[in-house]
């Protein structure tokens, strides 16, 4: 017997180091992940930055050829194009658009057979008549890769041709580049600006993933401790509340993922790729951080076994936060292509619910509703009061559950999905009943999917409160 005491406190020792070791996993794949984001971040941007300097080029080319092409229609001839005899306005353009910019090497105009009739003062015709070209990958065939040579130097640009027509026929062709070297120049400050983005982002991922890793593992620890405890408790209050413990542990996912989109369109928008303004990005920042809280509040309540309970009345505008918790879970939605239509006919509806439990109901009835529409789908919410109540119903357009499961939703540890542990509707219910309100759901006429009907006790404006009525 005393033997075998040491051998199960051991076993209990490596067991509370699992998840120190999966901890590392986790932060291992999210670094591998950051640093494959980079690369194909990289390689878009290389991508993008030539195609951008490739239309700007390709668009003063058009312009040019079209205007040599008009006068050509009135009167003038290619000799107006011939050096020494270039007419006054190409001449000014070449100072201006060709000779002045670093971003430009040569322009010039050759005839059919492919001589020169004229070119910018900044072309080096000695490069020129030993250069090299090949096509590029994804743009037509008059875009190419040319190599200049002069001797041992050698240089690389993106030249684009397109021909001077005049009655159908080609006459002319119009050339100009842009060096190869100024293209590189650009993708290298791009590059450090993205690995400057992604280590940021790697710092801030680092964070979350720290605080939840040392909540996951007090929570894994005392895990642990609770089915030690089992093997010699006769109570099944004890075995549930353990089983709890366990299963709350994917109500961490909730605020987590919204933190990571949050985080991800951070990264957009500091990259230029959002459309988002300054105020907003930072409202989203102050949400991420109060979902921190959230995570180490719920983590405070499991390891503590506190049973959620409103001691003080605690009235809210349900309008105002409803709209700041569809603002949060913006990005969200617009990822999983989910339309949200939001209407209210009371703004000023004060509800008795403390601001944290609206948050985790409504963030777990969104969450349900998003994950019965993995195409997409849509939900409708509606805000307004009777005599007694504020309700607020949630549709949606999933395809719902049969009506002889509509009570069975809401039991602890029952999932109409593959994933989760079926306690999001049965911590809403916990919740919206500790505060004196009720939930109910039901088929919904209007979409088809499923309908829940939440009621809170209403303020009334003279002082008097009523108690809500399922």
């Amino acid at each position: 017997m005393n033997q075998e005491q040491p051998k199960k406190t051991m076993s209990l020792a490596q067991l509370r180091r699992l998840p120190m070791v999966g901890i590392f996993v986790a932060f291992l794949l999210v670094a591998g992940v950051c640093v494959a984001g980079l690369w194909n971040d990289l390689e878009s941007q290389q991508k993008l930055i030539l195609a951008s300097e490739v239309s700007n080029l390709q668009s003063h080319v058009e312009r040019t050829v079209v205007r040599i092409e008009s006068d050509l229609r009135q009167g003038k001839s290619l000799e107006d194009f011939s050096a020494p005899n270039i007419t006054e306005w190409l001449t000014d353009h070449w100072r201006r658009m060709i000779d002045t910019k670093s971003n430009r090497l040569y322009a010039l105009i050759e005839d059919a057979s492919g001589s020169i009739l004229s070119c910018s003062l900044k072309t080096d015709l000695r490069m020129l008549s030993d250069g090299e070209s090949e096509s590029i990958d994804g743009f037509p065939k008059y875009i190419r890769r040319i190599t200049l040579r002069e001797g041992k130097i050698a240089e690389t640009a993106i030249e684009i041709g397109l021909p001077v027509e005049m009655d159908d026929r080609r006459i002319a062709t119009y050339r100009t580049a842009i060096p190869g070297a100024w293209i590189e120049e650009r993708i290298g400050e791009s590059a450090r600006n993205r690995w400057f983005v992604w280590l940021a982002i790697l710092s801030a991922i680092s964070m979350i993933v720290s605080m939840t890793a040392i909540s996951l593992f007090r929570l894994g620890t005392h895990t642990q401790d609770l089915a030690q405890a089992l093997k010699t408790s006769e109570t099944r209050r004890l075995a549930d509340l353990s089983k709890l413990v366990v299963s709350m542990a994917h109500e961490l996912r909730n605020p987590l993922n919204s933190i990571r989109l949050n985080l991800f369109t951070s990264e957009k928008l500091i990259r230029g790729d959002s459309p988002i303004d300054q105020e907003e990005a930072l409202t989203m920042i102050h949400e991420s951080v109060s979902e921190i809280e959230r995570v180490n509040e719920l983590i405070g309540q499991l390891l503590g076994f506190v049973k959620a309970d409103e001691t003080q009345e605690t009235w809210l505008n349900l309008d105002t936060e409803i709209q700041s918790i569809l603002h949060f879970m913006k990005s969200t939605h617009e990822l999983h292509r989910i339309e949200i239509d939001y209407r209210f006919e009371e703004p000023n509806a004060i509800g008795k619910v403390s601001k944290k439990y609206l948050r985790q109901i409504l963030i777990n009835l969104l969450l349900n509703a998003r994950q019965a529409m993995p195409e997409g789908g849509m939900i409708h919410l509606n805000l307004r009061t009777n005599s007694q109540s504020v309700i607020l119903t949630i549709e949606d357009s999933g395809p719902g559950v049969p009506s002889n499961l509509f009570e069975k939703i809401f039991e602890p540890f029952y999932s109409t999905q593959q994933e989760g542990a079926g306690l999001g509707l049965a911590v809403v219910k916990n919740l919206i009943e500790t505060t004196g309100g009720s939930v109910s759901c039901q088929r919904s006429d209007r979409f088809g999917g499923m309908k829940f009907t939440l009621r809170f006790q209403l303020k009334i404006a003279s002082g008097k409160i009523l108690e809500s009525k399922n």
